[in-house]
């Protein structure tokens, strides 16, 4: 995370919060559970308000197809970008290739999910933003 120069956060002794540079303002969450790294960065809740959810699972299927690193996966009802490397052969150009081609899936495919998404609560929107 120095070396690559990100915005990051440590949460605990094993977690960090990272903020790559992406237009999506992402925040992808790296947590050690030995033997593996893993990366997340939750989307949203899928819930019984969510339209068409079998389009939106093909949609994430279909965008699965298109990444190198990382994979979209449900956690219970929430969708994440998920990756994971082993620890011990874990180098740096892995760490950058993972947190790259999770910024640029989520650059390319938010967007996309917008008929998913739910809409921002009025409480998150301040008054002249």
């Amino acid at each position: 995370m120095l070396r690559m120069e990100l915005p990051h956060e440590k949460v605990s002794d094993d977690t960090w919060v990272v903020g790559p540079e992406s237009h999506s303002g992402i925040r992808i969450v790296v947590r050690i559970d030995e033997p593996i790294v893993l990366y997340s960065s939750p989307i949203f809740a899928v819930t019984e308000r969510t339209p068409d959810h079998l389009g939106l699972f093909r949609r994430l299927l279909e965008f699965n197809d298109t990444t190198l690193h990382c994979a979209y996966a449900l956690d219970g009802d929430q969708i994440l970008l998920t990756g994971a490397h082993q620890l011990a052969d874990l180098d740096f150009s892995e760490f950058q290739a993972m947190v790259e081609d999770m910024a640029m899936a989520l650059d390319g495919h938010l967007e996309q999910l917008t008929p998913w998404r739910p809409a921002p609560n009025h409480s998150d929107i301040q008054e002249g933003n």
